[in-house]
């Protein structure tokens, strides 16, 4: 279970680590690789409409920070071991007041689905939550998004409900929950050497495969803050100067 030290995570996020990735809070820096990852028709399939541009993306990463200031919510990128850049997205935001129900919605580029990155990184936010006070985390998964519902049910989340007409074009889906008193981070055995030997290749073959997102550069304007949108509907995101 990850031990959290002053300051309050809503001064200074920490970085979790685990045996192949770091999760880090979305910088400024990460907008370029966001926005291509979220290009990825395979992406942004089951998603809301993500920012449709890199400033819109960048204005995201400035609203997530000025609303992780105030305690409402974490973003976290994901980060291989060995890469720079982001391959993934996970976003945690308050349901309540007092930050003990939350939601989190979570992306990962396609060429890393299968190899147990996103349990680790699921693993990873889901202790952070827990340890910062939150008792009950929910997803919602749309039904016909089959990876996903896997993916929840095989961390250890429980499906509770059917909820018709929940998502855009009246697309039925289903309610996902984790109770901290009852979590336990998922068992795995150990890996055998030819195992881990084909993962560690499986993952450096997804690394070298990825295009260098250019890194941002700093502007001297502020970018209008664009709200989340792997969790719910952005409503009416402000237009683009």
């Amino acid at each position: 279970m990850i031990e959290l030290d002053a300051p309050d995570w809503w001064v200074q996020v920490p970085v979790l680590s685990g045996p192949s990735i770091r999760i880090r809070e979305v910088e400024a820096a990460d907008a370029a690789a966001l926005q291509e990852l979220f290009s990825d028709p395979l992406v942004n399939r089951y998603l809301y409409p993500p920012p449709a541009s890199l400033s819109k993306f960048e204005g995201f990463i400035e609203w997530a920070k000025r609303q992780r200031e105030v305690a409402k919510c974490v973003c976290f990128v994901v980060v291989p071991n060995g890469l720079q850049q982001p391959i993934g997205l996970f976003q945690l935001r308050a349901l309540d007041g007092q930050f003990q129900l939350a939601e989190w919605g979570f992306a990962l580029a396609p060429s890393f689905w299968s190899t147990g990155l996103f349990e680790e990184a699921a693993t990873l936010v889901a202790e952070f939550a827990f340890a910062i006070g939150v008792k009950r985390i929910e997803a919602r998964a749309v039904i016909e998004n089959g990876r996903a519902n896997r993916a929840l049910e095989k961390i250890g989340a429980k499906g509770e409900a059917l909820l018709r007409k929940a998502f855009k074009q009246n697309q039925p889906q289903f309610l996902w929950a984790i109770v901290s008193d009852e979590w336990s981070a998922p068992k795995t055995t150990p890996a055998s050497p030819f195992e881990a030997a084909r993962l560690r290749a499986q993952i450096a073959k997804a690394v070298s495969e990825m295009p260098i997102a250019p890194r941002t550069v700093k502007h001297q304007w502020a970018p209008p803050p664009y709200p989340f949108f792997l969790t719910e509907k952005p409503d009416d995101p402000p237009e683009e100067k």
